[in-house]
């Protein structure tokens, strides 16, 4: 599997985790993925696929905000969304 074609999967993954979830659930959590209440499989797989691309170059960042304790942590469907331009640009 190519990343863009991982990029994508994953995407898919945390649109559909993202469904119904206000983006509000996210916000003043202090940073870290682990307060997503995301499947641990799902959170591993966007943190490797984001890694690939830090790897190649390539920084997002909306991407960064998915685990940030610095800046405001977008939402996972904002992560998603912007995952999904990304891979559609690789």
């Amino acid at each position: 599997m190519t990343l863009a074609e991982m990029a994508v999967a994953v995407a898919e993954e945390l649109k559909a985790a993202s469904a119904g979830q206000p983006s509000e659930v996210i916000a003043n959590t202090g940073g870290g993925s682990r307060h997503r209440g995301l499947p641990e499989d799902l959170r591993q797989r966007f943190i490797d696929v984001r890694g690939a691309l830090f790897e190649i170059g390539i920084f997002d960042p909306v991407l960064v905000r998915f685990d940030s304790a610095t800046a405001p942590q977008a939402s996972t469907a904002e992560i998603a969304d912007e995952l999904g331009l990304v891979a559609a640009g690789l």
